[in-house]
Order: C-alpha cells, then sequence, then structure tokens
C-alpha cells in the first residue's frame, strides 16, 4: 500500500465522517472544523516548541488550548445554563441564547484536549493533518463516544493489514450493528413510551412510578449500549478495534464497581484528567474523598447544564465516598444482595438524570415512596400511545411483563460482547441478523435519538 492510496482513504473517511456528522445540522460542521483545524496547529506549535526545548512556550501555548476548548464547549453548552442562573442569583436580566447544542460537542472537545495534554507531555507524536481529522471525525465514535485515544487509533489506520476487506469483521461488525440497532430502536424507543407518559402524569401513584423509573433504568441502558454495540460494529466493519465503553453495569456490585462499566472511557478521562491531577488516593483518606466528590461533581456538569444532572453526579460520588469509607463492611454482604442494592441506587438515582426540572424527579419520588397510592391500574397508563387503545387490563400486563422480562436479561444474560467473542459465520447468525436489521428498519418510522447526543 503506497502512501498515496493511504491518503486517499484516510481523506474520503475523513469526507465521508464530516458528512456523517453535517447530515444532522449543517451549520454546525463549521464548528468541528473551526476546533480540528485550531487544536492541530496548536498541537504543530507544541510539539515544534517542546522539540526545541521552549517550555515557557509551551505552557502558554496549552493554556491557550486549554482556554479555546472550554470556550467553546462552554459557550455552546453552559451559556444559558451561567446566564440564567446569574439571572437568578443577582435579579439581573441577560438574555438567554437559546443555543442549539452541536451534536458531540462534549465528545470531540475533550477527545482533542486530551490529546493536547499528551502532546505536551510528550506522550503522543503528531501525524499529518489527514490523520488527525480522521481521528478526531471518525464516525463511530464521533457522536458519542467512546472517547478514544491517538495512540490506540492512529497505529490501526495506518496499519495496512488493516486496509484491506476482510469478510470475518464485516461479518462480525454487521452482527454486532444489528444487535445495536435492535437495541435502541426496538427496545429503548418502545419504553421510552412509558418514561414520557409516567413523567407527565400527574399524582402518579406508586406502582407506576416504580414501573416508570425502571422504564427508564431499561431506557437508557439500551439506548447507549445499543448505540456502542453500532459504533463497536461499523468499526470493525473497517477492521478498526475501539475501545469497550460499556460492560453490564447493572450486573455492578457497587457504585464504584458501576462506573467501572459505565461510560468507561468517560470514566478513564476524568480519571486522567480531573482525579489523578488533584492527587487521586495519595494524599490521605479525607483528600481523597475530596478528590471523589469533585470528579464526580464534574461528570454530573459534563454530562448537562442543569442541576439535576450536577446533583445526580454529586449523589454517586457521595455513595463512593460512602464505599471507600466502609469498604470492609460492605464486603461482607452477599454479592446478590450487593447486586440488588447497587441497581436499586442506580435506579433511584436515574429519576434526576431523566427530569428536565426538580419539579419533575420530586413528582416522580413522591409516587415512588407513597405507599398510601399503590394504584397498580394505572401503570396501564404509561403504554397509551393515542392511536391504538387497548383494555387497560392488557396495557397493564404488557408494561409489567416488558420490564421484568428486560430487567431479567440485562441482570442475568450474557452481553453483546461476549456474543461478539464468541461469533462464527453461520445460517443461525446470518438469519438473526437479518431479522433483527428488518424489525429494527420497521421500527424506524418512529422519532427517535439516542440518548446521549444530548452531551
Amino acid at each position: 500500500m503506497t502512501i498515496k492510496n493511504k491518503i486517499y482513504q484516510h481523506s474520503f473517511l475523513v469526507l465521508a465522517s464530516l458528512f456523517f456528522y453535517a447530515y444532522f445540522n449543517v451549520s454546525y460542521l463549521y464548528i468541528i472544523i473551526a476546533s480540528i483545524i485550531v487544536n492541530y496547529i496548536l498541537a504543530k506549535v507544541l510539539a515544534f516548541c517542546r522539540e526545541t526545548s521552549r517550555e515557557k512556550y509551551m505552557r502558554a501555548l496549552l493554556a491557550l488550548g486549554i482556554l479555546f476548548n472550554l470556550g467553546l464547549l462552554g459557550y455552546f453548552k453552559y451559556y444559558d445554563f451561567f446566564v440564567e442562573n446569574i439571572n437568578i442569583a443577582f435579579k439581573t436580566d441577560f438574555v438567554l441564547r437559546h443555543i442549539l447544542l452541536p451534536l458531540g460537542i462534549s465528545f470531540f472537545t475533550f477527545q482533542q484536549f486530551s490529546f493536547l495534554l499528551s502532546i505536551y507531555k510528550g506522550a503522543e507524536r503528531l501525524e499529518d493533518f489527514i490523520s488527525y481529522c480522521l481521528f478526531v471525525s471518525f464516525f463511530p465514535q464521533l457522536v458519542a463516544g467512546p472517547v478514544v485515544l491517538y495512540s490506540e487509533m492512529m497505529p490501526q489506520f495506518t496499519d495496512d493489514a488493516r486496509r484491506y476487506l476482510n469478510y470475518d469483521n464485516l461479518a462480525k461488525g454487521l452482527y454486532m450493528f444489528a444487535i445495536g440497532l435492535f437495541k435502541k430502536i426496538v427496545i429503548a424507543d418502545t419504553v421510552a413510551l412509558f418514561v414520557n407518559n409516567g413523567f407527565t402524569l400527574n399524582n402518579i401513584g406508586l406502582s407506576a412510578a416504580w414501573a416508570t423509573a425502571l422504564s427508564y433504568t431499561m431506557q437508557i441502558y439500551f439506548d447507549f449500549s445499543g448505540y456502542s454495540d453500532m459504533a463497536i460494529g461499523l468499526a470493525t466493519m473497517f477492521n478498526i478495534n475501539i475501545p469497550v465503553n460499556f460492560m453490564s453495569p447493572y450486573k455492578s456490585e457497587s457504585i464504584t464497581e458501576f462506573w467501572r462499566r459505565w461510560h468507561i472511557t468517560l470514566g478513564r478521562a476524568l480519571s486522567m484528567y480531573v482525579y489523578i491531577p488533584l492527587g487521586g488516593n495519595r494524599k490521605g483518606l479525607a483528600r481523597n474523598c475530596i478528590n471523589l466528590f469533585i470528579t464526580f461533581f464534574a461528570s454530573g456538569l459534563w454530562h448537562g447544564a442543569a442541576w439535576t444532572f450536577v446533583l445526580w453526579g454529586t449523589l454517586h460520588g457521595i455513595v463512593i465516598i460512602f464505599e471507600r469509607l466502609f469498604k470492609n463492611l460492605l464486603d461482607r454482604i452477599p454479592k446478590a444482595l450487593k447486586i440488588a442494592s447497587t441497581f436499586l441506587i442506580v435506579n433511584i438515582f436515574w429519576v434526576l438524570f431523566r427530569a428536565t426540572i426538580f419539579e419533575n424527579a420530586i413528582n416522580l419520588y413522591k409516587g415512588m415512596f407513597n405507599i398510601k397510592n399503590i394504584n397498580v391500574s394505572q401503570i396501564g397508563i404509561l403504554a397509551q400511545d393515542g392511536l391504538i387503545g387497548f383494555p387497560n387490563i392488557m396495557d397493564m400486563a404488557y408494561v409489567s411483563v416488558l420490564i421484568i422480562a428486560l430487567t431479567a436479561v440485562v441482570l442475568f444474560t450474557k452481553n453483546s460482547l461476549d456474543k461478539m467473542k464468541e461469533f462464527s459465520p453461520n445460517t443461525k447468525k446470518l438469519i438473526f441478523t437479518v431479522l433483527s436489521l428488518c424489525i429494527s428498519i420497521v421500527h424506524l418510522s418512529r422519532e427517535s435519538i439516542f440518548i446521549y447526543f444530548n452531551f
């Protein structure tokens, strides 16, 4: 494979990826292009300064890079959030801009910020501009992760052995993509109806409130794991291995373990760029607890410009601190009980994550713990779509059976990564893949967007 052909292939992938990104909103194409160009120039100059031992310029360039990336993210993602809170705190009337969040800006900004730090430390070597563009824009991971490192991606893109069609990888990748698409379009978008109805239901009873919370627990699981499977599947078709970002998180025995299994690469990034620079666990127990609290506060804020997200992240941090303080005691609890209690805590916290305002969360929490208003029949209302009317008893059974079945799937069955490792092309897998794709395509008539596209 000649260098010239590599450039052609990389250029085609970059253009295809940018077209994929622009399809959502072409006006935001300029943002990612500007971000790529500015960060590449900064990285190039940083690398030159490192080679010529001009450390004082390196610090200034790194500071400039941090300001640029945080400024870009801050303006598009947090401008209205900060202005609104300033208006409330100081009784001002600054105008909100109601800015539409550019797709995947948190991911590609974090990714480039990480790369600049690596260049500054001398841990990475900068390639040509097209290669850098490919690193940022490679479409399977562009809009919702994983947050990849330059060093784990570029050696694969430049490996001649990966530059030709591999039918085994094509079959395996398509199989994985079909699983992910089915998870998202068929499962996650189905239970999304239950969630939307539940969060708008006034005077919600205990049964319907728990059904709503569990439905969102299933929705975000199959939504995010579905995207992760699709990203892995698409990359595999190109003979590229992207990092695992999702590993059966609801099987965790603690919230600490949950965060080793949920959005794995974000946890890695927060550890590298927030937790460890703060001192990690190297400066005593008290400082370690403070560092954990700050890290999960940052995690909540990263997920969204709202206090509901901040509280959600902070509560996870508090529970992890509790687990750190009472580790010896908690280790004595039976495994099944630890998994069940972790699942329960995660489920309760997801209510905050889903709620657009605190009033929505409070309304659902009141229902979840109101033993005076069980109202089992209210569960049927969650399945009403305004189009087809079934007897309430049928809707109740439908919602209940589906939630129980999905909970059993996430807790007791093999995950898709295990299935991918065991994959071998055969007629059974072919039929499964085709049926999954066909059923998913039929369901594409519904309005659908990945939850993590909002971050």
